[in-house]
């Protein structure tokens, strides 16, 4: 398909391949500007583990090596099996995912760390018997339930798969 109403253009795969290669080498160089402007050579804030790449563009051949390459430093690609349960699937264990699960791990960590208030999430319900009006005062019960978020809901299957790993 065309850009902005242009006619489709057919190009070489070598023509793609060289596009997309100056496009990272852009990207890889910008990354490392900022890495340096951290001041990754001092001490206190040198990068241990170097540089993990993560993520579907991970996944370009030689990319390690051309990260490598630019910016001198240790590279790796990141993977998140280590913190997967040992019966997943091979597509969630890929780097496209790696970064998905790095996120929610941290989100979990930092809700264990938080501490909930003691109402937070509890409502009291009024169940009335059928038949009856609202107002009437005949047999009320009182039911506390504690409504959860969605994230809160997946953050515990999380937790579980996690824990169930082998």
């Amino acid at each position: 398909p065309g850009l902005r109403g242009r006619e489709p253009k057919e190009i070489t795969l070598k023509n793609l391949s060289k596009i997309i290669h100056a496009r990272v080498v852009e990207i890889i160089e910008q990354v490392y500007t900022e890495i340096k402007n951290y001041g990754h050579e001092e001490q206190k804030k040198k990068l241990i583990a170097g540089i993990v790449l993560t993520g579907g563009g991970s996944q370009l051949k030689h990319l390690k090596q051309l990260v490598e390459y630019i910016t001198g430093m240790d590279t790796r690609i990141g993977y998140p099996n280590e913190h997967l349960a040992g019966d997943s699937e091979k597509e969630i264990a890929s780097p496209l995912y790696a970064t998905a699960v790095g996120l929610l791990m941290n989100a979990v960590t930092n809700e264990k760390k938080s501490k909930p208030a003691d109402t937070k999430g509890k409502i009291e319900e009024e169940l009335v018997l059928a038949g009856h009006e609202e107002g009437e005062t005949l047999n009320k019960l009182k039911v506390k339930k504690e409504r959860k978020s969605v994230f809160d809901k997946w953050s515990e299957k999380l937790k579980d798969f996690l824990d169930n790993a082998e």
